[in-house]
């Protein structure tokens, strides 16, 4: 629903970003080989009023993946060749994958349609073509630092920390 009037597809393409976009530090390729030993994973789901940053980790393992995923949310990279791979992903998923293989996933969104004129839920969360086409990187960034603040995150964990985690994250 934050998605700016002809930048449909913003939210979701800078939840991309921050989920296969690697951080300041470390490309995608490094964080994945930063993951792998530790067995851990990071996501992002992005949803029509909410995006929702995920991970597991061993708690043996939690000093060094909270770093990692503290970059993810806020250091991301937002590098050229990333954001450009990202958002062809994000375009291909709308066309190939929405309009030509997903029948069910067609109908709902149609139907959002109707239900929802001239709405963001009248809309697919991926956006537009048109949206996704008007996307710039510096466009998401300046989505990320004005939405991914203090005031608007939440944060739940579960599972085993030690004592003062909470404090520190």
């Amino acid at each position: 629903v934050d998605d700016p009037e002809g930048q449909e597809g913003l939210a979701a393409l800078t939840g991309s970003s921050l989920a296969e976009g690697g951080t300041r530090e470390l490309t995608y390729e490094q964080l994945l080989a930063a993951l792998y030993p530790m067995a851990a994973g990071i996501g992002v789901q992005v949803d029509r009023e909410v995006t929702v940053v995920h991970g597991t980790v061993h708690r043996d393992h939690l000093d060094r993946y909270y770093e990692l995923i503290r970059q993810v949310v806020l250091e991301p990279r937002f590098d050229a060749k990333d954001f450009e791979r990202l958002k062809d992903d994000q375009r291909n998923s709308l066309v190939s994958g929405l309009r030509a293989t997903d029948d069910e996933a067609l109908g709902m969104e149609a139907l959002a349609t109707l239900l929802y004129p001239g709405h963001p839920y009248g809309r697919p969360v991926e956006g537009t073509v048109a949206g996704i086409d008007a996307l710039g990187r510096d466009g998401v960034a300046a989505f990320h630092r004005a939405k991914f603040t203090r005031d608007a995150l939440t944060v739940g964990l579960a599972g085993g920390f030690p004592p003062g985690f909470v404090d520190r994250l």
